[in-house]
């Protein structure tokens, strides 16, 4: 989580401090908003994959720094889970996902109205166990994800783009050892299809 407030930090201060003469500048603000949905598909022998069921999800990102083709940033995800197996979830009906995390990207331009961004990216998560109003707890952890996405200009500065990324993560638990396998982790491949604003 440090490493995610410093990034925050340093782009606030690179927006202000950053010169008029930008050719000169190697690094550079720069800042680009993404706002896209997520179909999440959950596998492996985990909670979330066998006693859940995805929702579509909402996803923002927001890079702030250019290096040259390179791009760092921070993102945010959101996916609502409904509970299949109460023999596995208990007395919940829903299960929330949610992550907080940095990323660095890099842009292969292909033409003028089209380019790949492949990235990597760590951070938080959060699971949320809920029945209605009632909360049952949490569950914190950390996730690595991998991906890219196509993104394709529609005006001088908005791009619709769609994109693979797996994600993995690894979540704190404390139960019985047998059980422990089954609940610290998830693996998930998601599509992300949104727009990007710069």
């Amino acid at each position: 989580m440090k490493y995610i407030l410093f990034i925050l930090i340093f782009c606030i201060k690179l927006s202000y401090g950053q010169e008029k003469n930008t050719k000169s500048i190697l690094l550079a603000f720069k800042p680009e908003f993404s706002l896209y949905s997520i179909i999440p598909n959950s596998f492996g022998d985990n909670y979330l994959s066998k006693a859940n069921k995805p929702n579509i999800g909402l996803g923002i990102n927001f890079d702030c720094i250019e290096l040259k083709h390179f791009h760092v940033g921070i993102g945010y995800e959101y996916i609502n889970y409904s509970v299949t197996d109460i023999t596995r979830a208990g007395n919940i009906n829903n299960t929330q996902y949610s992550t907080f995390h940095g990323l660095l990207g890099y842009q292969i331009k292909f033409s003028n109205n089209f380019n790949l961004q492949p990235y990597l990216g760590m951070g938080s998560v959060k699971l949320k166990f809920k029945s209605g109003d009632r909360n049952f707890g949490h569950q914190d952890g950390t996730n690595f994800r991998i991906g890219f996405n196509t993104n394709y200009k529609l005006t001088q500065s908005i791009f619709a783009f769609a994109g693979v990324s797996y994600v993995s993560s690894k979540y704190d638990i404390n139960t019985n050892s047998e059980f422990v396998s089954f609940y610290d982790n998830s693996k998930t491949i998601q599509l992300n299809i949104g727009v990007k604003i710069n």
